[in-house]
């Protein structure tokens, strides 16, 4: 017995034969990506600045010549009183547009229809869109665009690449025990005393050994939770959260060095803009033979306004 073979349109419109044994698969299976929300990591601001070039942050700063000079005397005049003040700067953050078209033919219309409707050519190339805005955001949101930087290289941002030698979690009990009151306290000299860091981002890859026990005859707490209940303790924040990020690994990041990042979750302190998120405008034709629309954003790279407030670990430990 004889089978005949038959013919299948793809969605680019090529063709590619089947036989009547041939099952035809319902579902596409889609290409998949690193994706991590970001907005958990640096605080993002949505809609500020929108259409414009850049975004004007004020900042105050305390001009006083101390609590002592304010001491007088029963018979003080004004002239003998002392005065406070505040000044003031500002720091620019570039604001950044982007747009992406899509388009297809009359051709590739009916070619796609002709494969019995079993997935949509424009949705695919729509979703193919969507994930280059996501990937692209989620890049620059962490490691910056051009010479804008990212939450992970603020040049603003001291880092401190002496006291992590070793991956967390190749640590001893011991040597876990010291780290967190040691590391915090590196970030509170570097801030002046004046904040407390609310989130500790760390390589995933460092991440997930954490999961196992310092001490395998008593397995009592995990180096994580070990970890995150010494940073709770330390901040009076139950809320502390330890974040898993692949692109602090050295592979990822600079070829080299592991990156490690204490941080708050505070927009007056540090920052990512979308002015405008994605958004999609609606098809049109001139000919109609090809359609096409746009899609559109604007982002506004990581600024840092009180960069004391984050602060940089990094070994180069594998």
């Amino acid at each position: 017995m004889s089978y005949k073979p038959q013919i299948l349109n793809n969605a680019q419109g090529y063709q590619q034969i089947i036989t009547t044994l041939t099952a035809v698969s319902a579902k596409v299976s889609q290409q998949k990506f690193y994706e991590i929300p970001f907005a958990d990591y640096v605080p993002t601001v949505v809609g500020q600045g929108a259409f414009e070039q850049q975004m004007l942050h004020w900042r105050s700063f305390s001009k006083d010549d101390g609590f002592e000079s304010g001491v007088i005397g029963n018979n003080s005049n004004r002239a003998q009183r002392g005065q406070s003040d505040a000044v003031f700067d500002a720091v620019t953050q570039k604001i950044i547009p982007w747009a992406k078209n899509i388009e297809w033919s009359l051709f590739e219309l009916e070619q796609a229809a002709k494969a019995n409707n079993l997935f949509s050519l424009i949705e695919a190339r729509e979703i193919a869109r969507r994930k280059s805005w996501d990937l692209g955001i989620q890049k620059v949101a962490f490691l910056g665009i051009g010479a804008d930087k990212g939450l992970l290289n603020l040049s603003s941002v001291s880092a401190d690449t002496s006291n992590l030698t070793k991956r967390l979690y190749a640590m001893s009990a011991s040597e876990l025990n010291t780290f967190a009151g040691v590391v915090y306290g590196l970030y509170r000299a570097n801030c002046n005393y004046t904040a407390k860091p609310s989130k500790f981002i760390i390589p995933e890859a460092d991440y997930n050994g954490l999961a196992n026990f310092p001490d395998a005859t008593y397995p009592i707490k995990t180096r994580l939770e070990l970890l995150q209940s010494m940073f709770a303790v330390l901040t009076g924040n139950s809320a502390f959260k330890i974040l898993p990020c692949a692109y602090c690994d050295k592979a990822n990041f600079d070829g080299t060095n592991n990156r490690y990042v204490l941080t708050v979750d505070d927009p007056t302190s540090i920052q990512f803009g979308l002015p405008i998120d994605y958004t999609v405008t609606q098809a049109g034709s001139e000919d109609g033979f090809s359609w096409v629309n746009a899609a559109y954003g604007q982002f506004a790279p990581v600024v840092a306004l009180r960069p004391k407030e984050t602060y940089y670990f990094g070994n180069t430990a594998s």
